[in-house]
């Protein structure tokens, strides 16, 4: 299997679930995945998304690994994390920033930065951004727009819907993983998944 290979686990209270997919060329040259692996086990060491003893929470994602990895025939050396739980939550965010052209024309970068400054404003010490929705843009007081790359304008203002997780939690999650051997290549917020 030459393609690329993408690995999602779920990390449930009741049973940790795998998914394998492989990356390939379509007809059209656009890359799709076909699903080539999917695993249940009985979950152990992990309650309401949290876990409660690393070594057997560990312990069940490397039984998780090696029956699909038999399913596959293919190692597992990294995935993405599905995250969920009473540990994370959404917040809503606002930022501003003056553009920073002459011209006043809005970059990437002026975007780039009103979403790095709503993040600054709201993101607590104890907890780790999983996702940065942008919901909305303003451009001199012109609400609802969705792209203002390309705009004229003089003030940029952004709302934006952060996804955080305990960063405690978070670890706890990721060195589950990490401990069988295999690299997070991400995590995802679970319904967003």
């Amino acid at each position: 299997m030459r393609e690329r290979i993408l690995a999602g686990i779920d990390l449930g209270s009741s049973a940790i679930r795998l998914a394998v997919g492989q990356v390939v060329a379509g007809p059209d040259k656009r890359e799709t995945i076909n699903l080539i692996g999917a695993v249940e086990v009985p979950s152990f060491g992990i309650s309401k998304g949290a876990v409660k003893s690393l070594d057997d929470a560990t312990a069940a994602v490397s039984a998780c690994l090696d029956r699909v990895e038999r399913q596959i025939g293919v190692p597992i050396n990294d995935a993405y994390i599905g995250i969920g739980g009473v540990h994370v939550h959404a917040k809503t965010a606002k930022g501003v920033v003056g553009v920073s052209r002459p011209d006043s024309e809005i970059r990437e970068e002026d975007q780039a930065r009103v979403l790095d400054m709503a993040t600054a404003n709201a993101n607590p010490a104890n907890f780790e951004i999983l996702h940065r929705i942008p919901q909305r843009f303003t451009v001199d007081d012109q609400p609802g727009v969705r792209n203002p790359v390309g705009m004229q304008g003089v003030r940029l203002e952004a709302e934006v819907c952060l996804i955080q997780g305990l960063s405690s939690h978070v670890k706890n999650l990721t060195q589950a993983v990490m401990r069988t051997n295999v690299d997070v290549s991400g995590l995802v917020f679970s319904p967003l998944a």
